[in-house]
């Protein structure tokens, strides 16, 4: 049995303990990339009561669009810009910078925006290969929508995976594509 005094304690100890952050290879990923995605699916999401009755199914135009990023450290943490020039999830022409604090076991949280339509909340994941961010933006009316923009490197550049889910929750769409380090 936990009494209060060891369990505050043991509060004290995990509080006063330094946070663990993880230093992937920034070195490796930073830079800037050039590539194109194009349209690879819609996915009807079946966990949502009640189901509808009629799963709307999007066919999306397979043109290939233009797909930009960049990465750089800042303030200990690191800054994402995205330019996405096609699907419902395009940037004005200037792309979008978030900022994220520094990353802790392997999530950082949004720390500022530089963007047209700023997200209202943000998180940033890192694994081994891959960098991923999911941003959550909402619109004038109070419907929102969420987009998540994951790139896992390879020797010449990334594989990219974008996905969006709409306001009412039934479905996501994804974009694939590649990109190339310029610099």
């Amino acid at each position: 049995m936990l009494t209060r005094r060891s369990a505050l304690a043991a509060a004290v100890s995990l509080a006063a303990r330094p946070a663990l952050a993880q230093s992937p290879a920034w070195n490796d990923w930073l830079g800037t990339y050039a590539g194109a995605a194009r349209f690879h699916r819609a996915i009807p999401l079946q966990d949502i009561f009640p189901p509808p009755k009629v799963p709307h199914e999007n066919y999306d135009d397979g043109t290939p669009f233009a797909l930009h990023f960049a990465l750089r450290t800042a303030g200990g943490g690191v800054a994402v810009w995205l330019r996405i020039d096609g699907g419902p999830m395009q940037t004005d022409e200037r792309g979008e910078t978030m900022v994220f604090g520094p990353v802790t076991d392997g999530v950082a949280m949004l720390n500022s925006a530089d963007a047209r339509a700023t997200p209202r909340t943000a998180s940033l994941t890192v694994r081994p290969n891959q960098l991923g961010t999911e941003a959550l933006f909402a619109h004038a009316d109070g419907s929102f929508w969420r987009r998540h923009f994951t790139a896992t490197f390879t020797p010449t550049g990334a594989d990219v995976i974008l996905w969006v889910f709409d306001a009412a929750g039934t479905r996501a769409r994804t974009w694939r594509g590649s990109a190339v380090r310029r610099v």
